[in-house]
């Protein structure tokens, strides 16, 4: 019952397009945004979206977790994060996920899925954000 309640990992309908992330709906609070990075941080965020955007939406969710994406539960903390920000209009089918940009470190990144794009919502450069 409870996989009625979570929603499949990626939207299908843009299984095969290449990821391309966006940061035009990143937090408004400041914290959790990229002007919060250092230059290292900033580095190493840009070239790790860069590798990433070279995978279809597909291949990224094929990833393992720790290489990949997390999808985010209904009921989670996250979940609700993400959702206040999401500006998509999507009301039924809600693509949610973190996604490690370092391996080793909690270094992370929030957002949703619309359409073809990685809407970047939350940027947890030092991995205080929520775990699940």
């Amino acid at each position: 019952m409870d996989e009625l309640k979570t929603p499949s990992k990626i939207d299908l309908l843009h299984a095969e397009k290449r990821v391309v992330f966006s940061i035009s709906n990143c937090s408004l609070d400041k914290k959790y945004s990229f002007w919060k990075l250092n230059r290292e941080q900033a580095k190493k965020f840009l070239s790790r979206l860069q590798y990433f955007e070279r995978f279809t939406w597909k291949q990224l969710a094929a990833l393992q977790r720790k290489n990949g994406l997390t999808t985010e539960k209904p009921d989670s903390d996250s979940f609700a994060m993400i959702d206040e920000q999401n500006t998509s209009g999507q009301i039924v089918e809600k693509y949610y996920f973190h996604l490690r940009i370092e391996q080793d470190r909690l270094f992370r990144i929030f957002g949703y899925q619309r359409g073809q794009f990685f809407s970047i919502t939350h940027i947890d450069y030092n991995g205080r954000m929520h775990h699940s």
